[in-house]
């Protein structure tokens, strides 16, 4: 379950954060979460409740996830596109040869504090 290790570190970036603005209590922690990252939000909730109870900071805080379609340009064309599927083909020219424009990425994008 790669989900802790993620959670752990959405947690330092939040804790370290919270520290340097003198940030008392995080309400809400916004994430933008790539689909080729494979995130099960089911886990990532699972344990995000378990690490929030070791910080009077977190505890209680809302996870909200976003989660970010995969989207490529074709090397051959320059069209972008949003990839459905998996499948990497460039639906203009049908060339294979994909650059990878988003979905991988992992961002905390905001925290709401009291």
């Amino acid at each position: 379950m790669h989900e802790m290790g993620l959670v752990q570190n959405i947690f330092d970036i939040v804790l370290k954060t919270a520290e340097q603005n003198g940030i008392a209590k995080v309400l809400r922690i916004n994430i933008r979460a790539g689909q080729m990252r494979a995130i099960v939000p089911e886990q990532l909730q699972f344990c995000f409740e378990i690490l929030s109870k070791e910080s009077p900071i977190v505890e209680g805080a809302e996870l909200a996830v976003e989660t970010l379609p995969v989207k490529g340009k074709c090397k051959s064309c320059m069209h972008e596109f949003t990839v459905e599927d998996y499948h990497f083909v460039c639906p203009e020219c049908e060339h294979e040869d994909i650059d990878v424009l988003q979905g991988m990425e992992l961002l905390v994008s905001n925290i709401e504090v009291a």
